[in-house]
């Protein structure tokens, strides 16, 4: 038989096909399991899903992750790496005057940051592990790894909201820098739990789950404070 190759987006169910086609039309497929449409945003902009994708719907990471062209997603990727980097790199060095060590730091946040995401994956592939989870949806071909890599990726799009606190720096104090970032690193911990969610369709561990992830990302963000910490020193 055909291998199934994507989901359904409501209710991560494997299907075969998301459009069917007729003589002179096509036509969106029905979940077998729950009867709605398999996925919705196979009509719809990039934009739109990746702003669903920001409001922390479930069916648009599944979209993301099995049925749409993931390549794009990764060149977003790429994008938000880069402004996390500058954001960060901003943040420990607050004047620019040393031009010559302003780049130096950008390529060590860069460096840092890389790390960090390969960091989250690898702990979220031991929580899936310890899980025994063989597979994070029954019939499709994605590797754990991969699957995984996906999620990481796309949770970081959270870092969007980093943008507004580098244009409006000056304007602002250093408390609402702080709570600024503390919100976004907020909605970055919901994004990660969502997606990890979204593609492990199974409800047996899923509060055991996010307990874990919360907690994966706690050991995170403290790897990444000790390590701002060492690059601020090496830099002064």
């Amino acid at each position: 038989m055909e291998p199934k190759k994507y989901v359904c987006v409501n209710c991560g169910h494997p299907v075969r096909d998301l459009i069917k086609k007729f003589s002179n039309t096509e036509k969106p497929t029905n979940c077998d399991k729950c009867h709605q449409v398999t996925d919705k945003y196979i009509e719809m902009e990039e934009f739109i899903i990746i702003i669903d994708a920001l409001l922390l719907d479930s069916c648009a990471f599944r979209h993301m992750i099995y049925n749409g062209n993931f390549k794009l997603y990764w060149k977003i990727t790429l994008v938000v790496l880069l402004l996390e980097s500058f954001a960060l790199c901003r943040q420990n060095r607050a004047d620019g005057s040393n031009m010559a060590l302003y780049e130096r730091g950008f390529y060590m946040s860069t460096l840092q940051n890389i790390g960090e995401y390969l960091f989250i994956a690898l702990l979220l592939f031991v929580i899936t592990i310890m899980l025994g989870i063989r597979k994070l949806n029954q019939g499709i071909a994605n590797s754990i790894t991969t699957t995984i890599l996906k999620v990481v990726a796309i949770s970081n799009f959270s870092k969007f909201f980093l943008l507004p606190i580098l244009v409006w720096r000056s304007n602002t104090t250093e408390f609402g820098q702080s709570l600024h970032y503390m919100l976004v690193t907020g909605h970055h911990l919901c994004s990660l739990v969502t997606a990890y969610n979204a593609i492990n369709v199974t409800k047996q561990f899923r509060e055991l789950t996010v307990i874990l992830i919360i907690c994966a990302f706690a050991v995170k963000e403290y790897i990444r404070y000790i390590a701002a910490f060492q690059m601020e020193s090496f830099l002064s």
